[in-house]
């Protein structure tokens, strides 16, 4: 069974910036690296979204760390995986926790 993937407008722009973060201070192996291990999670989610742990702060959402810069957030609701955020573990976590509206 394949699950839909759903990229939320905050996915998206934080896709982006994390991309510019590595542009800034990382190689470009870094910023390949990041997307294709992005799509290999987002490959396993399709399949098994089930895999990843459960965010300790709320337990409908799942959290799996792309890079050890980058975390990604995600719920499964039916047939769908909504992506929320891509965040850079670098930053304020109280931040995170307002943006995925805890």
């Amino acid at each position: 069974m394949a699950y839909k993937i759903i990229h939320s407008p905050l996915a998206e722009l934080t896709f982006q910036q994390n991309i510019i973060y590595l542009e800034k201070e990382w190689s470009l192996k870094e910023i390949k690296n990041f997307i294709n291990k992005t799509q290999d999670v987002i490959d396993i989610l399709k399949v098994d979204p089930f895999v990843f742990s459960l965010w300790e702060f709320n337990n409908k959402i799942r959290k799996i760390v792309i890079l050890k810069q980058i975390t990604m957030f995600y719920e499964i609701e039916r047939k769908n995986i909504f992506i929320h955020l891509f965040w850079n573990n670098y930053q304020d976590p109280n931040k995170m926790k307002r943006l995925l509206k805890m």
